[in-house]
């Protein structure tokens, strides 16, 4: 059986790595280059793909923007259409409104002058009041 002792073990590498510490580090920094040498170009790949990524997303994001403004100038234009047709239907019913009350009172006139019992009739019929004189 083979017997080791640890401590001389250390020692051992210990009296290496300090006579030859300088080629120790050259290995480890040639070593380190080449491993993340590897690292890097995986890196830019992974990097260039998060650009494409992205480019793509904001070019989504500015077809979808494009969209909503011409949905939205498209509602604005309809809404101001639609503004503009129940102005003139307010208008014209205000002008025939007018032209009612106009005609109405003139004939109230006339029926009053010349038939208040038939006017008298009317508004008991239609308000509900009684004609007192």
């Amino acid at each position: 059986m083979i017997n080791i002792k640890f401590g001389d073990v250390f020692k051992s590498i210990a009296v290496f790595m300090g006579k030859n510490w300088q080629v120790i580090a050259l290995v480890a920094v040639i070593i380190l280059f080449f491993v993340s040498k590897n690292d890097f170009g995986a890196l830019k790949k992974s990097m260039e793909v998060m650009t494409l990524s992205y480019q793509e997303q904001i070019a989504s994001m500015e077809a979808l923007h494009r969209k909503e403004l011409k949905l939205r100038e498209d509602s604005i234009a309809n809404y101001e259409k639609q503004l503009a047709e129940i102005n003139q239907k307010h208008e014209e019913a205000m002008a025939n409104l007018r032209e009612n009350r106009a005609s109405d009172i003139k004939k109230f006139k006339r029926d009053f002058e010349e038939q208040p019992e038939e006017l008298a009739k009317e508004i008991n019929q239609q308000f509900g009041f009684k004609y007192v004189e």
